[in-house]
């Protein structure tokens, strides 16, 4: 009976590498669907997380002219519970620009840079690592909008995921707040 749940447990960590590496492949496919011709690199941070005490910084890296892959990675301690901990995200975003805009659209192309702002889908997963050896992850499919002014960056997004922390999982729904600043890369 031991050695079938030594199995058990071993096969489980091998199927979350498994899923996290898939889900990893599948961004990198969807996003690199044509490459940009002008790319986009933008730091950014999450003040909710930041005011709750979970330091955080990340980047977004455009793959193509309306899309972008999201790399985030932060930790500390959690003025909500106490808890400290690591936390690592991964994700897609795909942009929309709305058929009223083709103007814009055209004058974009000309730009020196390509846009990635308005109205997104993203696709991410959060990974959490607790200090007492726990483990949390969220999975999300969020739809957001993103204003830029200047070259800082503003995003709100509301979606629904499945969240999981000390062996529970459920299906909630789910928000974020972002704050970046672009940089230009030519």
């Amino acid at each position: 009976m031991r050695y079938l749940k030594l199995t058990l447990i071993y096969s489980f960590k091998t199927m979350k590498m498994k899923v996290i590496t898939t889900i990893a492949s599948c961004l990198l496919v969807f996003t690199m669907n044509g490459q940009a011709k002008k790319s986009v690199l933008e730091i950014h941070t999450r003040p909710i997380s930041d005011f709750q005490g979970i330091i955080n910084a990340g980047l977004e890296i455009q793959t193509s002219e309306n899309s972008s892959i999201l790399f985030d990675g932060g930790g500390g301690t959690s003025a909500f519970d106490g808890s400290t901990l690591t936390t690592f995200l991964i994700g897609a975003r795909l942009y929309f620009t709305p058929e009223s805009s083709a103007i814009r659209r055209e004058l974009l192309k000309k730009a020196p840079i390509q846009s990635l702002e308005g109205l997104y889908v993203t696709a991410r997963h959060r990974s959490r690592f607790y200090s007492d050896g726990d483990y949390g992850a969220n999975t999300n499919v969020m739809i957001g909008k993103k204003l830029m002014i200047d070259k800082l960056t503003i995003a709100g997004e509301i979606g629904v995921g499945r969240q999981s922390l000390y062996g529970d999982t459920a299906v909630l729904p789910t928000w974020a707040v972002t704050i970046g600043y672009r940089l230009i890369k030519k």
